[in-house]
């Protein structure tokens, strides 16, 4: 092979690279644009919500918090500040008796069952977003809606709620025991332990109950 076609073909592979390079940004710009549309869409159907709310509140209502984005009940409770009252002991020492679905029903009894929504703190604005939405405080006695990841809640939601169990667990019963046996293969598997199979279960179920 000559000089020159060599050269020409030098010239030819870098003129590839700078194709690759410039569609490799292309794509970049479409995915940071599509993004960016979710988010829009987002806040479309937020404010859709909202005007819905607002329609059918009666006038005379004056209890209702509002913020730029969305309405919040006065009497939910924050997130991570539930109220437990409405489960007996009797329905936590059955929940232990199962304790794959332990934890997620009784993230489900608690958000769930809770009298007149109280709990009702959690939301999934969208099945094709991976964010969930949850009640923080806002300013002064408001309270509103804050995005965050999905993982992050689920993650939340499974260290509060395993920690009360575990703390109603009696080890010196075989229900109590079983119970935090499973816990430990949880926590392990959460290190890494079985490529964190069985901790991405336990997060599965949790947002099967949420959904």
């Amino acid at each position: 092979m000559v000089t020159g076609d060599k050269e020409r073909i030098a010239s030819l592979e870098k003129d590839k690279q700078q194709l690759r390079e410039q569609l490799a940004a292309k794509d970049e710009q479409m995915a940071a644009k599509d993004e960016q549309m979710a988010a829009k869409d987002q806040q479309l159907a937020a404010k859709d919500r909202q005007i819905e709310q607002l329609i059918r509140r009666p006038r005379t209502v004056t209890n209702h918090t509002m913020n730029n984005r969305f309405v919040v009940e006065t009497n939910v409770n924050l997130f991570g500040k539930e109220t437990i009252e409405h489960i007996t002991s009797a329905e936590i020492q059955a929940l232990l008796a199962d304790p794959v679905n332990a934890v997620p029903q009784f993230i489900k009894l608690k958000h769930k069952r809770a009298p007149g929504g109280v709990n009702q703190n959690v939301r999934i604005p969208s099945q094709k977003r991976a964010i969930y939405q949850v009640v923080v405080k806002g300013e002064g006695d408001e309270k509103e809606w804050e995005s965050k990841a999905k993982g992050e809640v689920l993650e939340q939601l499974y260290d509060d709620n395993s920690g009360h169990l575990e703390a109603e667990a009696d080890e010196g019963t075989r229900v109590g025991s079983q119970f935090l046996e499973h816990q430990d293969l949880v926590r392990l598997s959460a290190n890494g332990d079985d490529g964190g199979r069985r901790y991405k279960e336990q997060l599965d179920k949790i947002h099967n109950v949420m959904v």
